[in-house]
């Protein structure tokens, strides 16, 4: 179901950072440590540290943006600078008011073995971004992932109660502003595990801890009778949250079938303009970051979605 996120805000206009959205195999940056002309790792702007084993992690911020630094035996190992910058945060702190673990910085969320250091970046501004960097501190410093959340401030580790591995959970915010305004538009949440070597490395969809039951007879006619008053109205606004919300939870729940099927029911009058149709809908899912891991446990796609190439929102 739809996740209704602790919002910040608009996007910002521009992130120096470079994010990437997941999946970001394992690279060694502790050999390539970027200058800072401007001055915004300089002491007198440090606001922030955390050590774990014998690595300390500091943070700054200054008119010029904000920093991140990884120090070891006195030398900066790691550095990053960023212009659109509110704050970066370690570890993960509990969260009593959602629910959400404390983790202790040095804890092993990937399952490789190895202690990791959490850090958290939040640019600032209406509705966006929060970020997270997945350290691994042994046998050497490596940023393992960046994970962009976008929206989300609410995404965090948790341990699965079953086999106590660490899952992440996100949300897909592709379809923000789609197909009108932010609040009328669709988003899922979304579980990420770190995968073995045979899939490369880097956090992936953990489709399997997002399976839900498929809904019974009565949630299935109240959400048809529901979208079919959307319909009725020719409501741009209320299409978000009806047709294509209950699509996108299906979809990710494990019940495409059921998702083409809710589509075919409501019959072409649902896809008329100005409405989206089914092609709008599945080229806005092929760009989200998490199309490759989703995309392989979809059949009998109907034609109108297969044919969709990657579209970009209006």
């Amino acid at each position: 179901m739809r996740r209704f996120f602790g919002l910040r805000g608009r996007m910002p206009g521009s992130l120096v950072l470079g994010l990437t959205w997941i999946m970001m195999p394992g690279a060694v940056f502790a050999q390539a440590v970027a200058a800072d002309p401007r001055g915004a790792c300089a002491a007198k702007n440090r606001y922030g540290s955390a050590t774990v084993d014998h690595f300390t992690f500091a943070s700054y911020s200054s008119d010029a943006g904000g920093c991140l630094e990884a120090m070891s035996g006195g030398k900066v190992v790691f550095r990053r600078t960023v212009d659109n910058f509110e704050s970066f945060t370690f570890g993960q702190p509990a969260n009593e008011e959602h629910g959400f673990p404390a983790i202790a910085n040095g804890t092993d969320v990937t399952g490789r073995g190895h202690p990791d250091m959490i850090v958290s970046l939040f640019t600032g501004g209406a509705h966006c971004c929060t970020s997270h960097f997945v350290f691994e501190m042994e046998p050497e410093l490596r940023l393992l992932a960046e994970l962009n959340d976008a929206h989300d401030d609410l995404a965090h580790f948790e341990r699965d109660a079953k086999d106590r591995r660490y899952n992440y959970i996100t949300a897909d915010w592709t379809f923000a502003y789609w197909p009108t305004c932010f609040a009328c538009s669709p988003s899922e949440v979304v579980v990420l595990r770190w995968a073995d070597d045979a899939k490369g490395g880097g956090f992936h969809l953990a489709l399997d801890k997002m399976q839900k039951p498929a809904p019974g007879a009565a949630t299935w006619n109240e959400d048809l009778a529901a979208t079919r008053k959307v319909v009725s109205q020719g409501d741009l606004n209320g299409i978000g949250r009806t047709l294509w919300q209950i699509v996108l939870d299906l979809i990710y729940t494990g019940h495409a079938d059921l998702a083409w099927k809710f589509v075919d029911e409501l019959g072409p009058k649902a896809q008329e303009k100005p409405l989206p149709s089914l092609g709008d809908f599945c080229g806005l899912l092929k760009q989200s970051a998490y199309w490759p891991d989703l995309e392989p446990s979809l059949e009998n796609v109907p034609p109108a979605c297969a044919a969709a190439g990657p579209a970009a929102k209006k």
